[in-house]
């Protein structure tokens, strides 16, 4: 599943809902309508990447996959060949904030990895990505989906039409489109007539 919309259409809380950040419906007005056509996952087999924005300070990767492992209750995991997964050449030592934003991504994706979950929830995990980075990623997430379920929150229609998932576009708040698309022209015609009466 693609999330597409304009900022402020509730791609954000509609992964929150789907992740059981949410007690109750009456939390957000959004949530009852998304209640409505999709209930929350099973967060125990779901691996999640927020944005790249969300590391920070000193830590190093390998004391956010001792972090997230322990949370998740993974066991054990081979650093080296979640790495290789994703594709990040970096020393897990070194501190995060020496790395570049597409070895975040690639880092974050690496963390949703730990666990072997069947399902990812990916948060714009393309954003601010130079073009050659933004490829690579793309290149990789159309990799993972071969043996993962994603869903996957994003800007970028070309990247919804690479993953050829079910499209769900949302509009101020509502689940206004929920299908497949096989042509990028005809996703780009759909998304655009479902413009929001404000744009933020």
């Amino acid at each position: 599943m693609t999330l597409l919309g304009h900022n402020g259409a509730g791609k954000s809380t509609l992964i929150g809902y789907l992740l059981g950040f949410y007690n109750r419906l009456d939390q957000h007005p959004f949530l009852p309508h998304f209640a409505e056509r999709i209930k929350p996952l099973d967060r125990r087999d779901v691996g999640y990447a927020p944005e790249a924005a969300w590391l920070t300070g000193r830590a190093c990767a390998d004391d956010y996959l001792s972090l997230m492992a322990n949370l998740r209750g993974a066991k054990s995991y081979d650093v080296g060949r979640l790495f290789a997964r994703v594709g990040l050449q970096a020393d897990p030592q070194k501190p995060i904030r020496t790395y570049s934003k597409g070895m975040k991504q690639r880092l974050l994706l690496a963390i949703a990895l730990i666990g072997e979950p069947t399902t990812l929830v990916l948060d714009e995990p393309t954003s601010g990505l130079d073009p050659f980075g933004r490829e690579e990623i793309e290149s990789l997430l159309v990799d993972l989906a071969k043996t993962h379920k994603l869903i996957v929150c994003t800007h970028s229609l070309e990247l919804a039409h690479k993953l050829g998932d079910e499209v769900w576009i949302l509009c101020e708040g509502k689940i206004a489109c929920q299908r497949r698309f096989d042509a990028i022209q005809e996703l780009e015609e759909t998304f655009f007539a479902l413009r929001p009466s404000r744009v933020d």
